[in-house]
């Protein structure tokens, strides 16, 4: 059956429309090469550090086709590629002809480095990542140049080790082979770490795990791709699962283990998905700390290339933290890959967020977190506002009970918002405080969140901004696997599926007031690799939900929101507008109104300067007859008034 343009899935990440009609019951294939598919980067000397590294690859560089085989690697003259390079003179060897290695970092974006690079004659460019752990996807910043050249990042422990080797081996010694698909090996199976089943998130609160054994959402599924890099047809693939846990103060443990299996991947076929039967449930911990996946791959034949043979998935078990996506611990923030926004039929505010489920009651949504950019403004100012809302989902209240999202299903249960100032960097991570939907200048209301529910967390982004992703996991894998095993188990609202079923364009929809306009068009993503098609929806929303580690504690609850008074009248609306007259405790730089649904999406807007007291109208008469609210949003707070529309 296809799904009505009101409909969305219940989304592990809302992120992309599709181009059209398709069925409810079946997901979407992934564009799985977009990520990390057939690209192979293989270090081929010296000895002490050969072999397949983990890399990122920059999609705005060119692509490795066809294979570059053993270029050799040079040192950029300025590691950090923050000026024009001056290899080729003095001490420092040439870059033509070979890869540049470089740094990440100096408040240098990637373009302008390899622009650097590119302009003194190296073919291609690797970039180490400046901090510890994986390579991260690069996001392109727009130039006058064009980057005709391909770019990786690499770790920072690979990248030092080839690095150490550049500097204590002859020139041009250190060499690389880059290609997509086959690099050298006949018997060549790899593990695609990003398309392994996810857990239901990267991060999730010790208080919700506790006594969650068996619960839907925090069940675990077997499943994931083998990509087939060599020459040879291969049998018999088994890839396992070991889970290990490690609390915060402790040793590492094993727990449990798990396989799927793939009789056989012909090169023709490139890369296949395996899926184990049913699911598993762990233990709940009774402390914070981390579970590791660890995916180990084996098969009939002797692996040429056994780097990528094994891989580890790790999921965080905090105090507080709920987030989809990986959490940069360091920096407090979720982690971002990149910045992503509408590429065509731009409306102008677009919503992202993530579905969270709470198990235990009594525990309440203090902030969320997230991330913005703007691709030539490195302030947000230009930006205005940007609000984000939490929405508790029950399927089937106001709607078919079928694991779909439906605007009536939701109701609005914590809001937030700010008006941007300086401070508010390109890319910085904004936490903003969580406040009562319905009666944000409440000093002692907080957001307590049901047990056994559904909670949808939505950025409202402001054309044109980009929304931070996470490119690293993505959340296919454990849709497909859900739906392999059960179907969309209409009802118990977990099928996590990361794409959108609609009939229409974005524009269309975004002009419907009862749909929920979470999720965007990308055009041209979709193409074939082989003889499977794919289709590309795999970044996960980087936004964080964080919650109370004291849920008892109301009485000692302050909220700072006490912005002034703000009176809206008449209430209901009966003659076509209604007049709003506000009086702030201090005067307000900006006062940015906003006339919402229900549901907190914008219908209208507009923007006040240097305000104390005023009053003025909001005309309403284009509103269809219902309940809505006027969010009042100043600089030092945001007020949300209901009111009633009756034309």
């Amino acid at each position: 059956m296809k799904k009505s343009l009101l409909k969305i899935v219940a989304l592990a990440s809302i992120s992309f429309l599709s181009a059209g009609n398709v069925s409810a019951q079946t997901p979407l294939k992934d564009n799985i090469a977009a990520n990390i598919g057939g690209t192979r980067f293989v270090i081929t000397a010296p000895s002490s550090i050969t072999g397949i590294k983990k890399v990122t690859i920059a999609t705005w560089g060119a692509a490795a086709s066809p294979t570059i085989t053993n270029a050799p690697i040079e040192k950029a003259y300025d590691t950090l590629a923050a000026a024009a390079l001056l290899n080729n003179t003095g001490s420092y060897p040439s870059l033509t002809g070979k890869f540049a290695l470089v740094y990440r970092g100096g408040g240098i974006n990637f373009t302008d480095k390899v622009i650097r690079c590119q302009a003194a004659g190296a073919v291609g460019v690797i970039i180490v990542n400046n901090i510890p752990g994986d390579p991260i996807a690069m996001g392109a910043v727009p130039t006058t140049y064009t980057t005709t050249i391909p770019v990786v990042m690499v770790s920072d422990v690979d990248g030092n080790a080839i690095n150490s080797a550049v500097k204590s081996s002859p020139a041009g010694t250190v060499k690389l082979t880059l290609g997509t698909w086959n690099t050298g090996g006949t018997h060549d199976l790899g593990i695609m770490d990003a398309y392994q089943a996810t857990p239901h998130a990267m991060n999730i609160p010790l208080h919700q795990l506790m006594g969650s054994a068996g619960t839907e959402a925090f069940k675990h599924y077997i499943g994931g791709a083998v990509a087939n890099y060599g020459t040879a047809t291969e049998t018999a693939i088994t890839v396992t699962d070991s889970v290990f846990w490690t609390p915060t103060s402790g040793t590492k443990s094993f727990l449990t283990k798990n396989s799927y299996t793939i009789p056989s991947i012909s090169v023709a076929d490139s890369i296949k998905f395996g899926f184990g039967s049913g699911t598993y449930s762990l233990t709940p911990p009774t402390t914070t700390g981390k579970y590791d996946h660890k995916y180990t791959l084996s098969y009939d034949s002797t692996d040429d290339f056994p780097q990528d043979n094994v891989a580890t998935l790790t999921q965080n078990v905090t105090d507080s933290i709920y987030c989809k996506g990986n959490y940069d611990f360091v920096n407090a923030r979720p982690s971002i890959s990149l910045g992503i926004r509408p590429g065509t039929a731009t409306p102008t505010t677009f919503i992202m967020g993530n579905t969270f489920y709470i198990k235990n009651k009594g525990f309440s949504a203090e902030k969320i977190q997230f991330s913005l950019s703007h691709d030539v403004d490195p302030t947000l100012v230009s930006s205005i506002s940007v609000t984000a809302n939490i929405y508790k989902w029950v399927d089937g209240d106001g709607g078919d009970k079928d694991s779909v999202i439906q605007s009536g299903e939701l109701v609005g249960v914590g809001t937030a918002g700010k008006i941007f100032n300086t401070a508010d960097s390109s890319g910085k991570t904004i936490t903003l405080k969580v406040l009562d939907f319905k009666d944000p200048s409440s000093t002692t209301k907080r957001v307590f969140l049901n047990a056994d529910t559904w909670y949808f967390v939505a950025v409202e982004v402001p054309a044109p901004l980009f929304i931070g992703v996470d490119k690293s996991v993505n959340f296919f894998t454990r849709s497909y696997a859900q739906w392999v095993n059960a179907g969309s188990i209409p009802g118990k609202s977990v099928w996590e599926t990361p794409t959108a079923l609609v009939t229409t364009d974005i524009l269309t929809f975004n002009t419907t007031a009862t749909n929920v306009a979470a999720p965007f068009p990308f055009s041209g993503n979709a193409f074939f690799i082989d003889s499977s098609f794919y289709d590309r929806f795999n970044e996960i929303s980087s936004v964080a939900l964080i919650m109370s580690k004291s849920p008892t504690s109301i009485l000692n609850y302050t909220n700072t929101n006490n912005i002034g008074t703000a009176k809206i009248y008449p209430n209901p609306s009966t003659q076509g507008s209604v007049t709003v007259d506000v009086a702030l405790t201090q005067k307000s730089n900006k006062v940015v109104y906003r006339l919402t649904d229900i549901l907190g999406r914008t219908l209208y807007s507009e923007v006040h300067n240097d305000v104390l007291k005023e009053k003025f109208e909001i005309n309403t008469s284009q509103y269809a007859n219902g309940t809505y609210y006027i969010m009042i949003i100043t600089d030092n707070g945001l007020d949300n008034k209901k009111i009633t529309i009756q034309n």
